[in-house]
């Protein structure tokens, strides 16, 4: 499965990988859509139940990691609406009003005030939301044993972390756990 798994925005780059494999291509956008591809028409890619691939975000200086068949679309620098207080953020795309998360909030720090550096939009179970970060930073193709149980839980939202390579062990992210 070849999907598009990491924007940098600046130089206007994108990665793609094939589970095994990644390219960096640059073109002239700015938003990104995470679909599938086949690599021959119509036919899907072969995929190993061996590895995960996760899609590594950035809120401060905190790592995280989420699997990629939670991933819609990558976006870029973002606005959205904050309405009065005690009501959730919402990001309007395609005219769907999407809840969004910070995940700088949920983790303690500084919420972002009406916009975000970045934008993932994801699945959390039945819903579809924005999840406000400072970074996404790029995909990685690791194998399913370095995914493991935390054994310190700090954030509700994980409750497992995946080892990875130099960016050494970050929390993995449950969609189905952020509100």
């Amino acid at each position: 499965m070849q999907r598009v798994l990491a924007a940098h925005l600046q130089s206007t780059r994108y990665v793609t990988s094939t589970r095994h494999h990644c390219v960096a291509v640059s073109i002239p956008f700015h938003r990104f859509l995470l679909q599938p591809s086949s690599p021959s028409a119509g036919e899907p890619a072969p995929s190993s139940p061996a590895f995960i691939e996760v899609v590594v975000v950035r809120a401060g200086t905190h790592l995280f990691a989420i699997d990629v068949e939670a991933a819609i679309e990558i976006r870029g620098p973002e606005t959205f609406d904050r309405p009065g207080s005690g009501a959730r953020p919402h990001l309007t795309v395609r005219g769907h009003a999407l809840p969004v998360v910070d995940l700088r909030q949920a983790i303690g720090l500084s919420a972002f005030a009406h916009g975000c550096p970045a934008m993932l939009l994801m699945q959390a179970g039945a819903e579809t939301l924005a999840l406000a970060v400072d970074e996404v930073r790029e995909i990685e193709s690791v194998p399913r044993h370095k995914v493991r149980p935390a054994t310190v839980i700090p954030f509700g939202f994980c409750s497992h972390h995946v080892t990875l390579g130099a960016l050494g062990e970050i929390p993995l992210i449950d969609p189905t756990r952020l509100r």
